[in-house]
């Protein structure tokens, strides 16, 4: 059991929660034995450190030092439809699904737009009712014995979002998740999210980190699993746009099989302190994975980004784009991988970070990696850190465009580039007016 008096507050609600999931009325809860290991993972790891070199950058205390709540949300609101108007992504028809406290809304959620045959539900339902694909794909994808906070989410019996495209299906509908939390305290939310797509089945995913006031004091931790099947393509797209006072880790960890297809790009905007982390394995041939992400950073705003793509199988390709633009007293950070093993001949890998620093107390660190075992590849990897290119302003502001408009025009260009990438033209011209919102 965990020692609550010699552990951070953070242990001591943990041990609490703990133990209240695990006692009650005895009826056995669905895979019980892997959160008891989750559990001990945890204990044994602890939060992270900066003497880790993974968290070399990145300090979680002030971020922790809240007396947050454990809140698990009971599947209710006091929301309206006609408040979720503010977080809809104009010109993006898309289903709704709506997270409160980490628990699925049924009531304000439109799921009617989803053809027969997909499933789209909360996930402690879906593990509930049992059934091969829940049973297959759920924790497979996540080493908790290596990382603390996933195996946090992972000890408990949380909710979060389920989506099963069979085979051959095509969802031309995007989902659309919007994540809130309700609390006057501060609260800790966790989430559990597994999506799989079955032999060339076609799925998109945009989730919405909103909050209604910007003001509300929380700490998020949130867990994805991707599984694509031979020649299936998956969409996953994130937008953290919570306030100032949101911290959140989030881990999104995929699977791919041969020929198949994945995106995923996160879209930081205002938010505290963030650790997201990606991870790919590239397990057939022929996969392709594309990754990348933008911040835009005020105040004390600190965003670490995390990426390992593990190449196993030859002739697959990834693709990584990361940018940052960093005011005030912010902070950025990179750190990518790429990691190809002897078996994966062929493989092409192109990684690159840049990061545009706008204040003398504003930092961005970059440290792309390759670790490579086969001798047929493509693989390169670029940084570059620094302030706008002074010879670009001043071609702009010789034809008469002032010193403000032409800094943010060329900071425009600079972030629309991962904008680019997404292929829905509604979706990025929302991005595009959230980037010209947020920059000064």
């Amino acid at each position: 059991m965990l020692d609550v008096q010699s552990r951070p507050d953070l242990f001591g609600q943990a041990a609490q929660e703990f133990d209240r999931a695990f006692s009650g009325d005895g009826a056995p809860r669905p895979f019980a034995e892997k959160r008891r290991e989750a559990r001990d993972h945890f204990e044994r790891l602890g939060l992270p450190t900066r003497k880790l070199e993974a968290w070399k950058y990145t300090d979680l205390r002030p971020a922790l030092k809240d007396e947050y709540a454990f809140v698990q949300g009971d599947g209710t609101s006091s929301l309206s439809a006609d408040d979720l108007t503010a977080f809809a992504v104009p010109g993006v028809d898309a289903a709704r699904l709506v997270l409160v406290n980490g628990t699925v809304v049924p009531a304000l959620s439109d799921l009617s737009a989803m053809p027969e045959g997909t499933t789209v539900s909360s996930l402690r339902e879906a593990a509930e009712e049992g059934g091969a694909v829940i049973s297959e794909y759920f924790g497979r994808f996540t080493e908790v014995d290596q990382d603390a906070f996933a195996a946090l989410n992972s000890a408990f019996d949380l909710d979060g979002y389920f989506v099963h495209v069979p085979k051959n299906a095509e969802v031309e509908t995007p989902l659309h998740v919007i994540h809130l939390v309700e609390n006057d305290a501060p609260a800790f939310v966790q989430t559990r999210h597994l999506i799989v797509a079955e032999d060339n089945a076609r799925v998109r995913v945009i989730e919405s980190y909103v909050s209604r006031d910007g003001e509300r004091r929380q700490f998020g931790n949130h867990l994805t699993e991707i599984a694509a099947g031979p020649g299936a393509e998956v969409r996953h797209v994130r937008i953290q746009d919570e306030g100032d006072n949101a911290h959140q880790v989030t881990t999104v960890n995929v699977y791919q099989d041969r020929d198949s297809q994945v995106r995923t790009h996160t879209f930081t905007f205002s938010s505290g302190t963030v650790r997201n982390n990606t991870a790919a394995v590239l397990d057939g041939p022929g996969g392709t994975h594309t990754v990348g992400g933008l911040y835009i950073l005020h105040g004390d705003q600190h965003v670490d980004t995390h990426t390992l793509i593990d190449h196993e199988a030859p002739g697959c390709e990834s693709n990584e784009l990361f940018k940052g633009i960093v005011y005030d007293q912010g902070t950025g950070v990179f750190n990518g991988k790429v990691f190809v093993a002897r078996p994966a001949q062929q493989t092409n890998a192109y990684q690159q970070s840049q990061g545009v620093v706008l204040s003398p107390d504003a930092r961005h660190f970059s440290k792309p990696e390759l670790e490579i075992y086969a001798d047929d590849v493509k693989c390169s990897h670029g940084s570059t850190t620094g302030a706008i290119d002074p010879e670009s302003l001043f071609y702009l502001r010789a034809r008469g465009i002032s010193y403000e408009d032409a800094r943010a025009l060329l900071l425009y260009a600079f972030a629309h580039d991962v904008v680019e990438e997404l292929e829905d033209e509604a979706l990025q011209n929302y991005l595009d007016a959230r980037i010209a919102a947020r920059l000064k």
